[in-house]
């Protein structure tokens, strides 16, 4: 099998990827978080950063991946993908496919049609949309078949339903090779006559008054040996961003008023910050169905499930490579210390708490819980080292609480718990990080949740680590390739400051967005590392309450000339997935928002936790100086460049 070197730098929605290696890598994990309503007819748009898995999930249902199951559903690691399939109906058991997913992206060719809202432009995107669903209909129908070219689709008769009387610019033929004929032709004109636009001529130009191709495909039956075949039928338009703002508007707004009667998938890039996605008229539930692909891994249940998913992916990489033995890729992932790598940082850990401590060692109220903290020394356990720094939290909080209420009682060991929260120990784990390098950033479980819900940022990191197992293999030796905590830390905050770096080289306002990102690190650390801790475990974000965000509205007069710069920051960085936007509800006092929280890789690279919840309030002002000035850490936490 020809792979790179490092399996977990291939995209699965690449096209030169073959189909075999497709399904052997395709996670079915995905097929449980679809709605139940996925498959049935209407419109159905799937929304996600780069990288959420759009693009493979439109490829597992095409043709030649559907052929590819069906041919190795009796192949372990793959019986798993057909039956979920087989259970949505896309396998007979017998027969094989039923489906017909018809793949069609928007990333080429269609921004080459002149700009404008004329009829004549919109009756030529109508056309040149219609053109291509047709063709790429038939093409694979050949595919789903079997047949090597479209030539062969001869023995193939087409039937209509009694709705396709209805059609106005697609012929009702009965030959498969006159209809491509047709289309082709159609295709020919719409590009022979781009010039006769720009000189006000419009010619014999193809002009459709509506998407009529979704209409004829749930109205064409194929006919072969007098049976019909591939009576289920999936439209699935990809890379809708890479259509002008007018045509996406047009084409969802159209397809929503067809009420088509098969399912229409339609695909593309997160937009943040009001920027228009869905039709104006279109209304979620019967006329069209948002599925956030990141959203569907934004419960708490929801982020167990994609740590599942993530596993699995990770593991059908581990199994195609030879470098290493294959298996679970969390067995190369060591998550317990060992004690010869904890002595160092317990010694460490004991001076920096006995030097914080100090000043209270003749006051009594402390006295039992630093005795039980100094106890708890005597087995060299990460939970022992973890003690001490919730005993200095939790000491710190009460001493500024008895600063406001004078309490001067002893405190007791059972107080101590009492006080004690996994917020708390959490926010000792990542303190301990911080002060003296206990490693943080390890294990499988906070790999994943360092991919933000999204399948790229997990590989990401995961071949960066599996450089190091490959590097332990091979250069020293060893034959046990699995990384320690400070190995694999090591690795990930390399890997966390390349995506940093990258960020100006990588977007329309790389610099502003790097300035803006490594502020908001910045202020978060600041608020992370108060001595008690009070947004416990830390704070990961900002919010802008709902007043600060209609100053970003297009429609809204600009109080700052940069404002309009910000709004394409910020959305920028949202639909990239360098920032993670959910909704902040109103509560007493205080309106509903958005929380804006870092990208988890980020949060290792600012050395920050990576639990969602912990934000701030803050302005649109104060973005805009942080994107423009950037914000410097202040006494000695200064983050590394």
């Amino acid at each position: 099998m020809a792979y790179r070197a490092n399996p977990f730098l291939e995209r699965m929605s690449e096209r030169t990827t073959s189909d075999q290696d497709f399904v052997r890598l395709f996670s079915p994990k995905i097929l449980e978080q679809l709605q139940e309503d996925a498959f049935e007819g209407a419109v159905h748009l799937f929304t996600s950063p780069p990288g959420g898995g759009k693009t493979t999930l439109l490829r597992a249902l095409t043709p030649t991946a559907l052929r590819a199951f069906w041919n190795n559903r009796t192949v372990p690691d793959m019986n798993e993908s057909y039956r979920r399939l087989a259970a949505r109906g896309i396998f007979h058991d017998q027969e094989g496919p039923q489906l017909l997913g018809v793949f069609l992206s928007c990333a080429s060719g269609y921004a080459d049609l002149p700009p404008g809202a004329s009829m004549a432009q919109e009756g030529l995107f109508r056309a040149l949309f219609d053109c291509r669903v047709v063709l790429r209909s038939l093409r694979s129908l050949a595919s789903l078949l079997g047949f090597g070219t479209t030539d062969q689709l001869v023995s193939v008769k087409l039937e209509y339903a009694e709705s396709a009387k209805d059609l106005k610019s697609i012929p009702l033929l009965e030959s498969v090779p006159e209809l491509i004929r047709w289309a082709e032709e159609q295709e020919r004109k719409v590009y022979a006559r781009l010039d006769a636009i720009i000189n006000k001529d419009a010619g014999e130009m193809p002009v459709h008054v509506r998407f009529e191709s979704v209409l004829w495909l749930q109205a064409v039956r194929f006919i072969r040996d007098g049976r019909a075949v591939a009576p289920t039928r999936l439209l699935m338009v990809d890379d809708l961003h890479a259509l002008r703002k007018k045509q996406r508007e047009l084409l969802m707004r159209e397809l929503v008023e067809l009420r088509p009667l098969i399912p229409v998938w339609l695909a593309e890039r997160s937009i943040a910050l009001g920027d228009t996605l869905i039709s104006q008229g279109a209304r979620e539930g019967r006329d069209l169905r948002h599925c956030s692909l990141e959203g569907l891994w934004s419960t708490p249940r929801g982020q167990h499930q994609f740590c599942t998913f993530a596993q699995n992916i990770l593991d059908r990489r581990l199994d195609v490579q030879h470098v290493i033995p294959g298996g679970a890729f969390a067995q190369y992932l060591r998550d317990q210390f060992t004690t010869d790598e904890l002595r160092d940082h317990i010694a460490k850990g004991v001076d920096t708490f006995r030097a914080e401590m100090q000043r209270h060692q003749s006051n009594p109220r402390y006295s039992e819980w630093m005795a039980r903290a100094e106890r708890g020394l005597t087995t060299s356990e990460f939970e022992s080292l973890r003690d001490l720094y919730v005993t200095r939290i939790l000491v710190a909080r009460d001493e500024s609480k008895r600063q406001l209420t004078l309490e001067l009682a002893p405190l007791s060991s059972d107080e101590l718990d009492e006080r004690d929260s996994s917020q708390v120990q959490s926010a000792a784990e990542i303190f301990a990080n911080e002060d003296i390098q206990v490693p943080y950033y390890f294990g499988v479980d906070r790999l994943c949740a360092m991919g933000s819900s999204n399948v790229e940022e997990v590989l990401f990191l995961a071949a960066s680590l599996y450089e190091g197992m490959k590097a332990k293999q091979i250069l020293r030796k060893q034959p046990d390739p699995q990384l320690s905590p400070q190995d694999q830390e090591r690795r990930i905050k390399e890997a966390a400051k390349r995506k940093r770096d990258f960020i100006h080289k990588n977007h329309t306002e790389g610099s502003r967005a790097q300035r803006l990102l490594d502020a908001i690190g910045v202020f978060c650390r600041g608020k992370t590392f108060q001595p008690n801790a009070p947004y416990a475990p830390g704070v990961t974000g900002v919010r802008l309450g709902q007043a600060e965000l209609n100053k970003l509205a297009p429609d809204s007069k600009p109080q700052s000339e940069l404002a309009p710069t910000l709004q394409r920051v910020l959305s920028e960085c949202v639909a990239e997935n360098l920032l993670v936007a959910r909704p902040s509800q109103a509560s007493v006092g205080r309106e509903g928002g958005t929380v804006f929280y870092l990208n988890r890789i980020l949060c290792a690279h600012y050395g920050l936790p990576l639990q969602y919840g912990g934000w701030q309030e803050t302005s649109v002002d104060k973005l805009i100086e942080w994107m423009e000035r950037g914000l410097q850490p202040s006494r000695q936490r200064r983050l590394e460049g």
